[in-house]
């Protein structure tokens, strides 16, 4: 049987699994009350959602009736963790997943903005200091102009800020609220599809179940890479490039435990 996903427009964006048509009184009684029910459709999607989806330990160290019975598998990513019970009330529950979704995707667009001008500059291009992300705030902050590739690029400060403000602000005051902004009224606020999917990856709802899961997946390990370029930033004075060419170059001389005793060799090449 092919499978539908069902949304519901009026939640906070929790999305429901993929489900098996129905037939008959029990397809009305889903329709009317805008339910989500958790059916995988098959192999591959039960892995993910339903019951029988992969939790946070294996299996022997963790009982399925230990898991909080309000985390069903219905939404993507759920592992069944939540040992503080911060979502036990649903509105908490639609709202620690669209912080957790929002800055998952921020993280991942950040992870590559920190990485690949540095790569770029340490394989050949041109791009100077501001190759290093804290840097390209330093110089801001001291009013130079920065330059990639050999072009200045005509921005200061108080023009980043003004830009973010109006690009990033205005971008999730719409999300927030919904509003009616060239047509895209009434879209899902967390996987809106449309014109946000503008070569149709998601048109297919088994594979936007998958994709969903891989997003999540990737943003929390981007998360966690940007904490990790953080305390790399403060403990060496380095980008996460030039961090691991250190390393590379001599992995015993240059890591945690040798950075920690203050006997690694830093000589940041950027």
């Amino acid at each position: 049987m092919r499978t539908v996903a069902l949304f519901n427009k009026k939640d906070a964006g929790k999305a429901a699994a993929p489900v098996k048509k129905a037939a008959g009184k029990a397809a009305s009684a889903v329709k009317k009350a805008n339910t989500k029910v958790n059916v995988p459709s098959n192999e591959e999607l039960a892995k993910w959602y339903g019951p029988d989806r992969r939790i946070y330990l294996p299996e022997g160290l963790l009982a399925k009736d230990e898991i909080p019975a309000y985390l069903t598998g219905e939404v993507p990513g759920d592992y069944g963790y939540d040992p503080f019970g911060l979502s036990k009330k649903p509105e908490d529950f639609d709202r620690y997943q669209a912080y957790e979704l929002i800055h998952a995707r921020w993280a991942m667009l950040g992870a590559a903005g920190f990485v690949l001008p540095e790569a770029f500059n340490k394989f050949g291009a041109v791009c100077g200091p501001e190759a290093v992300w804290w840097k390209t705030g330093a110089l801001l902050l001291e009013g130079d102009s920065i330059k990639y590739f050999g072009a200045t690029v005509p921005i200061n400060l108080a023009a980043a800020v003004i830009a973010e403000v109006i690009l990033v602000g205005g971008a999730e005051y719409y999300r927030s609220t919904n509003k009616d902004v060239y047509g895209l009224q009434d879209l899902d606020r967390l996987h809106p599809g449309g014109a946000f999917d503008p070569l149709g990856l998601a048109k297919d709802p088994d594979q936007f179940a998958l994709l969903k899961v891989k997003e999540i997946k990737n943003g929390r390990l981007a998360m966690f890479s940007m904490l990790g370029f953080f305390v790399q930033a403060y403990v060496t004075g380095e980008g996460p490039v030039e961090n691991l060419a250190a390393h590379l170059s001599d992995p015993f001389g240059n890591n945690l435990l040798t950075v920690i005793q203050g006997t690694a060799e830093r000589t940041p090449s950027l």
